[in-house]
């Protein structure tokens, strides 16, 4: 089940966070006050949300946040809210992540054309992104980074069987 993240699940998706920026067996996992995880933290008015288990456990979460400087930028030159997302490892593979992007894509629909995201180039999230409907629109942070854009509003993707552009 996916809900809307609540001020109790603040640690959580702090955690979340600094599991977002590692990449297992080439980046470890920063520590908690590290630049990079505190610039992707969503504040009061992001679009934030948590996945639970059958016992109510947190088992991931996303949000949308605005990066400075934006990653991307739309037809107007607005920054595109810019997702983060994380699903503890004994929790992946189940349809987590792909519930949790739909879930942030939907709650920002009326007010973004599209979803930005960044993500390094050998990320295994790759192939999730790829999946819910993001696309490769340039080089991303990093040496490795690229980033992916997910169009909003009547473009639906490819599992809601419309084709996305």
């Amino acid at each position: 089940m996916v809900r809307a993240a609540t001020d109790e699940d603040r640690a959580f998706i702090l955690e979340m966070a600094r599991l977002a920026c590692g990449l297992e067996g080439r980046h470890p996992v920063p520590a908690a006050d590290d630049p990079s995880v505190l610039a992707m933290l969503p504040n009061a008015e992001d679009v934030a949300a948590v996945a639970v288990n059958d016992a109510r456990q947190t088992i991931g979460a996303a949000w949308c946040h605005t990066h400075d400087p934006p990653l991307l930028l739309d037809d107007h030159g607005m920054a595109l809210p810019e997702v983060a997302l994380a699903v503890l490892p004994a929790a992946r593979g189940r349809g987590v992540g792909a519930s949790l992007l739909d879930a942030v894509a939907d709650a920002t629909r009326a007010r973004a054309p599209a979803l930005s995201l960044n993500v390094h180039l050998l990320h295994p999230a790759v192939r999730l992104y790829i999946r819910s409907g993001f696309r490769v629109a340039g080089h991303g942070r990093g040496w490795y980074g690229v980033a992916m854009r997910r169009p909003l509003g009547d473009q639906a993707h490819p599992s809601s069987g419309q084709q996305a552009r």
